[in-house]
């Protein structure tokens, strides 16, 4: 009788425990993949120049907003992608940087972030619509030789849209994931302590549902081989959500020309902000090298 509860209650027990965890599943694939909203930090007042408040439309027909930068009489152009849960304001600092090296500057929120519209957040796939429509925004503007960085998910949306971005010069990636598994099991494992295949044995699905995607699909690593022009792949040497041999596979995958800056003592964080003037260097040098 005593033995008949105990497996009765272990059962119940067990039972319990799944249903909780395949909720718990649902709540974070649907939060993974939902709308995230913060406020967009207004300019400094030292950023120095002419900024116009845009709105464009991603091919897709999302309506995006952003800030343009013009340069009187640029045929430069640079494209600036913030990274996932952020906005546009992470790429002021860079924004100011090129714009000070004659470039028409465009920066804006992806799909679902600060102030753009978008009812769905996928680290970078359907972003590539954001990014295609960016770039008809700024050939728009006159721009002929354009060059795109992307931090994080922006770096992603880059490698994704790849084989569709014939006219464009120069690529930065910073901090970009090999693949959507391998970026949920560093996070699963450095918060959680437990590989992805297990916290996300359901979450990842669902997510991938959630979008109408096959989460495999969703790999820059299958898809920056694609790239039609020079690439600078950064990569923090702390960076625990992207391990360095998470960098180094994405640049082996690179095609040529391409080189390859793992930052001193950087973690998952903006690069620019944690290397100040190596960044710049590193940047400012790869840029010269390849706008034409």
């Amino acid at each position: 009788m005593i033995q008949s509860k105990f497996i009765r209650r272990f059962f119940l027990f067990t039972l319990a425990s799944f249903a909780a965890f395949v909720l718990v599943s649902s709540f974070f694939a649907w939060m993974f993949t939902s709308p995230q909203r913060r406020a967009v930090k207004p300019l400094p007042a030292d950023f120095g120049y002419a900024v116009e408040n845009v709105k464009f439309k991603a091919t897709d027909r999302v309506t995006l907003s952003g800030w343009f930068v013009p340069c009187e009489g640029a045929k430069q152009g640079a494209l600036l992608l913030h990274g996932n849960g952020s906005t546009r304001s992470q790429m002021i600092a860079r924004a100011k940087l090129l714009r000070s090296q004659g470039y028409a500057v465009l920066f804006y929120d992806a799909r679902g972030h600060g102030e753009s519209e978008g009812r769905l957040v996928s680290v970078g796939w359907f972003e590539t619509s954001d990014l295609m429509g960016a770039l008809d925004f700024l050939r728009g503007k006159g721009c002929k030789s354009i060059g795109c960085i992307g931090a994080s998910q922006g770096g992603a949306t880059i490698a994704l849209a790849a084989s569709r971005l014939q006219n464009v010069n120069w690529v930065v990636l910073e901090g970009v994931y090999p693949d959507i598994r391998t970026a949920l099991d560093r996070r699963f494992r450095h918060t959680l302590f437990l590989p992805g295949s297990v916290a996300g044995l359901f979450m990842t699905p669902m997510a991938g549902w959630r979008l109408g995607v096959p989460v495999d699909d969703i790999a820059p690593i299958k898809t920056i081989g694609q790239l039609p022009c020079p690439v600078l792949i950064m990569g923090g040497e702390l960076d625990r959500h992207n391990l360095l041999e998470d960098t180094l596979a994405l640049f082996k995958a690179a095609r040529e020309p391409k080189e390859l800056w793992l930052v001193p003592g950087a973690a998952h964080v903006d690069l620019y902000g944690a290397a100040g003037k190596a960044y710049e260097e590193h940047l400012l040098g790869f840029v010269r090298k390849y706008s034409r």
